[in-house]
């Protein structure tokens, strides 16, 4: 259980830091992100004088909690097929972008939550080092499968900015599971039964 617990804790830095390093870099950190450059003060203040509680906003928008008739249907198809259409992620009230103690603490609590996930998988798998490693960056696969590509299909989330998901799941949890898998004893393989051995 020690070994466990403390491949928990290893596996967490690791991902951790991985994430720092993915995000924080000039090369990597801004894939998928665009600038508004000159338009930028323009489009804020539009955003500060028609916004004023934080939210995720999709437009053009759709109340999705009444049934709309055909003619508002066809209007709300013209609408979003002449453009523009998105979602915009807004604080209206700002915030302090050098305090991120908060954000950190929870970012680490979350890659503690998923390392210990990861150790109970490992912990009861058999194999060798390679194959429990592979297991973790096919975990990490799975959550980019299920969580990124959605975002890019039905969102049109920019294609840098998945791939870059890709880049910090995938490889984060292989590091991560190259440690935890070294640190934690694969199960023991299942004991032959004797009636099918003589079968």
């Amino acid at each position: 259980m020690k070994r466990i617990l403390l491949a928990t804790i290893l596996g967490a830095i690791i991902f951790f830091i991985w994430s720092a390093v993915v995000h924080m870099n000039p090369v990597t950190g801004p894939m998928g992100f665009s600038l508004l450059n000159e338009k930028e003060d323009a489009v804020m203040a539009s955003l500060n004088e028609n916004i004023q509680q934080p939210g995720l906003y999709f437009f053009p928008g759709m109340d999705m909690s009444k049934r709309m008739n055909k003619e508002a249907q066809d209007a709300w198809v013209a609408k979003y097929k002449a453009g523009p259409a998105g979602l915009v992620l807004v604080q209206p009230r700002g915030g302090d972008p050098t305090a991120m103690t908060k954000q950190l603490a929870i970012q680490f609590v979350t890659n503690l939550f998923c390392s210990l996930l990861l150790a109970l998988v490992l912990a009861s798998t058999v194999g060798s080092l390679s194959r429990r490693a592979a297991i973790a960056a096919g975990l990490g696969l799975f959550s980019w499968l299920a969580i990124s590509i959605p975002q890019w299909n039905w969102y049109e989330f920019p294609f840098a900015f998945v791939a870059l998901e890709a880049i910090n799941e995938i490889i984060g949890w292989l590091l991560a599971g190259l440690l935890m898998a070294k640190l934690i004893k694969p199960a023991n393989p299942p004991a032959p039964n004797p009636v099918a051995a003589a079968q």
